[in-house]
C-alpha cells in the first residue's frame, strides 16, 4: 500500500488530512482510468510535502518571477468538496484585489487559479488569499503547494517580508511563527505571543528574539551559516524546530512549535538516531521519542508507567543498538522506572559524551567559497556505511559522526547547478580515523571544478 503524504505548508493544510484526501480522491480517478487502459496496477497518487524556505520577498529573484497579489475566491471551476460547511476546490475563479508585482496591467481582474497539479493547492470559496502564482497563459495562474499561496488571514509573515526591507543585508534574517501544539501536521495551532526564542550558531554564540502579538519573531543581520533553536524552554515544555541556514540579504523562515514533554534526555547535536524506551515485560513495548531536536535533546510525552531501558539506534556502523547510560551490553543497561509519566525527582536521561561510542568528525570547505557552479556534499564512508553532510550558503563546517577509533574514507561531491552545461564533480578520498577531539578536516574543491 502506498503511503499518503500531505502538504502541511502555510495553513493550506489547516484542513490537513482532509486536503490530502481530497487531492488523493481527485487523482485516484485519473489513476484508475490510466490503470484500466494499460492493465497495469498503479499506486495511489500522493500529496506533496514542502519544506520551509524563503517567504515571499521582492528582492529575491525567483520570487520576482512570480505574480504576487491578493484575491477573493468567488467560484469553483474544479471538483468541489465540503468540510465543516466550507466549499473547497483546486481550480477557482478569483477577483484580483491588490497587485504587488508580476501581474500585468492588461490582465483581467478576474483570473483562474489552477491548483490541480501534483503539488497543487486547494482553496476555500469565499476566502481572501495571498497568491504567488506562475503565469500559465492569459488569465490563468498555476498555484502549486510550495508557492506559499494561502489564506490572507494567516499570511502575516509573508506580508511582512513582501518588499524585502526586513531581509536586507548585511547578513540575513531568520523569521518565523511561534505556535503551540504537539503535532504541527494537524490543524491550526494557536499563536504563542511574547515567547523568547533562542538560536545558537556554529560558534556557540546565542541570539534571542521575542515573538510579537502575531506570534512572529525576527532576528536580523545574522552572519551567514547554520542556526538551531535551543529546544529546552522550561520544565515540561520545549521548542521544536528543524533549524535554518541563513543566506545573505534574504529572509529564511524557521517555524517554532512549543510542545509538552514529561521525560527528556540528551545525545549529541545533529546526530541521526532513533531513541526508544523498551519495556521489560513480554510482549516488549517500544515507545519512540516524540522528537529529537538539532541540539541533541530528545523528548517523550505521556510514557505509560513501568520499567524500561533506553535504546539508541544509529546508522553510522555501530554493531548493534546501545543503551543508557552508554553500553552495547543490554543486560548492563540502567533500568528506567517511570511513575506518573516521569522519572523520579524530574531526572533526565542525558548521555555522557565521553561514554558514547560515536565521536564528531568536523569538516570544513577550504576555502569556504567557490565559483557557485556546484552544491557541495561531503561523504564519509566505511564498508557499507555512508554518511552525508551538505554545505548550505555560508555554512562554515559540517559535523558528521563516526564510531570511536574506526577508519573511514572522506570525499567531496559537487552536484552540478547546471547539469545541461556541465556534469558533477568528485574529489579524491582522504583516509580518516574517528577519534575524540579530532581537529577539523579541511577539504578543497578540486581545481578542475573551480
Amino acid at each position: 500500500m502506498s503511503r499518503i503524504w500531505c502538504n502541511t505548508r502555510n495553513k493550506r493544510c489547516a484542513q490537513g488530512v482532509y486536503i490530502c484526501r481530497l487531492e488523493t480522491r481527485m487523482r485516484i480517478l485519473r489513476v484508475a482510468v490510466v490503470a484500466i487502459s494499460t492493465l497495469f496496477p498503479m499506486s495511489l497518487a500522493f500529496c506533496c510535502s514542502c519544506s520551509y524556505g524563503p517567504p515571499i520577498q521582492k528582492t529575491l529573484q525567483r520570487k520576482r518571477e512570480r505574480a504576487v497579489f491578493t484575491a477573493h475566491i468567488v467560484q469553483p471551476i474544479g471538483e468541489i468538496a465540503n468540510q465543516d460547511g466550507q466549499r473547497l476546490s483546486n481550480r477557482v475563479l478569483a477577483i484580483v484585489h491588490e497587485r504587488y508585482w508580476g501581474l500585468p496591467w492588461y490582465w483581467p481582474k478576474v483570473v483562474i487559479l489552477d491548483g490541480g497539479y501534483q503539488c497543487g493547492t486547494v482553496m476555500a470559496i469565499g476566502e481572501d488569499y495571498l497568491v504567488s502564482g506562475a503565469r500559465e497563459r492569459y488569465g490563468v495562474l498555476a498555484v502549486d503547494g510550495c508557492s506559499r499561496t494561502g489564506p490572507l488571514k494567516s499570511a502575516q509573515l509573508d506580508l511582512r517580508t513582501l518588499d524585502g526591507s526586513h531581509c536586507a543585508a548585511p547578513g540575513g534574517t531568520v523569521i518565523g511563527y511561534v505556535r503551540k501544539g504537539n503535532d504541527e501536521f494537524r490543524g491550526d495551532h494557536p499563536i504563542a505571543a511574547d515567547v523568547s526564542v533562542r538560536l545558537r550558531d556554529q560558534d556557540d554564540k546565542t541570539f534571542t528574539a521575542q515573538s510579537d502579538g502575531d506570534g512572529i519573531y525576527e532576528l536580523h543581520h545574522l552572519a551567514t551559516g547554520a542556526y538551531a533553536v535551543e529546544s529546552l524552554v522550561s520544565q515540561g515544555q520545549y521548542a521544536s524546530s528543524a533549524g535554518v541556514s541563513v543566506v545573505e540579504g534574504q529572509c529564511m523562515e524557521m517555524p517554532v512549535f512549543l510542545k509538552d514533554y514529561s521525560l527528556r534526555g540528551r545525545l549529541l547535536p545533529r546526530l541521526n538516531a532513533t531513541v526508544e524506551l523498551v519495556g521489560g515485560n513480554a510482549p516488549l513495548k517500544h515507545i519512540g521519542s516524540d522528537s529529537i531536536e538539532p541540539d541533541g535533546r530528545f523528548y517523550f510525552r505521556n510514557v505509560p508507567d513501568g520499567e524500561y531501558i533506553l535504546s539508541v539506534t544509529t546508522w553510522i556502523g555501530a554493531a548493534s543498538d546501545f543503551y543508557y547510560p552508554g553500553t552495547f551490553d543490554r543486560p548492563k543497561a540502567t533500568r528506567v522506572r517511570i511513575t506518573n509519566h516521569m522519572l523520579a525527582g524530574g531526572q533526565t536521561l542525558d548521555f555522557n559524551p565521553e561514554a558514547l561510542p560515536m565521536v564528531p568528525v568536523p569538516v570544513t570547505l577550504d576555502p569556504p567559497t567557490d565559483s557557485g557552479r556546484f552544491s557541495w556534499r561531503v561523504l564519509l564512508s566505511s564498508n557499507n556505511t555512508l554518511q552525508e553532510g551538505r554545505w548550505a550558503s555560508g555554512t562554515k563546517f559540517v559535523s558528521l559522526y563516526g564510531m570511536r577509533g574506526a577508519s573511514y574514507s572522506l570525499g567531496l561531491f559537487g552536484d552540478s547547478n547546471h547539469p545541461l552545461e556541465y556534469g558533477n564533480c568528485r574529489s579524491g578520498l582522504t583516509p580518516v580515523v574517528a577519534t575524540p577531539g579530532m581537529a577539523t578536516i579541511h577539504v578543497a574543491v578540486p581545481p578542475s571544478c573551480q
